[in-house]
């Protein structure tokens, strides 16, 4: 069923010239064949009125169902010629619209992105200076610990306007169990992201105590 339906325009082209070929090629050919014996015996305008009509009749009739066949058989295979080059011309144009899709569709989720990390890391820049503001006041190690939580998260939303910056092809993943939601995946860019970050920050800290260090 898969494959009939994956072929269904070299099928229907392939049907369309097995009857042209029975019903318009081998009927015609019948025409020609009548003119041409009529020309070379110099009768031409007295079976004129009956030309058309008579070698038409003729193609159909059960001795020329051999010819018959030759003609369908041409007919389909010219049918399917066309159905193939016309089907892969149809995929082209299947392939080149998808593509502008994912263009257009990139274009806009980069201007969202401009848009949501201008507000978004505004405000987180906002709520980091207070986190560590509130770290140097407190003394209460559960607030300490809730901060940290804060700011790994804090971090965490970088790393995801950061990730969905690089993305470079759209893909979606099912946000629901239907399948009705998606949402767009960067699982693997933010992974990414997030271990840089971690590289990083990882970095910091060891300069950070190998400065204290040498003071000491």
């Amino acid at each position: 069923m898969d494959l009939l339906k994956k072929h269904r325009l070299e099928g229907a082209c392939t049907i369309a010239g097995i009857f042209l070929g029975y019903l318009v090629i081998h009927p015609f050919s019948g025409i020609v064949y009548m003119l041409m014996h009529l020309h070379q015996s110099n009768d031409f305008h007295l079976h004129w009125q009956n030309i058309i009509g008579t070698g038409a009749l003729e193609a159909f009739k059960p001795v020329m169902l051999p010819m018959a066949v030759a003609f369908a058989t041409l007919g389909g295979v010219i049918g399917l010629l066309a159905g193939i080059i016309a089907a892969r011309r149809e995929k082209l144009r299947e392939v080149k619209l998808a593509r502008e899709k994912k263009k257009i569709a990139l274009a806009t989720m980069k201007k969202l992105m401009v848009t949501l990390s201008h507000y978004l890391l505004n405000a987180n820049m906002i709520i980091g200076g207070k986190v560590r503001h509130i770290r140097r006041q407190a003394s209460d190690q559960d607030v300490i610990a809730s901060l940290a939580v804060i700011e790994e998260q804090g971090r965490k939303i970088d790393s995801i306007i950061d990730a969905l910056k690089k993305v470079t092809e759209i893909k979606t993943s099912d946000y629901t169990a239907d399948g009705t939601i998606a949402m767009i995946d960067i699982s693997k860019e933010l992974e990414e992201q997030l271990s840089l970050s971690h590289a990083t920050r990882r970095h910091f800290q060891q300069s950070q105590h190998g400065s204290e260090t040498q003071r000491i």
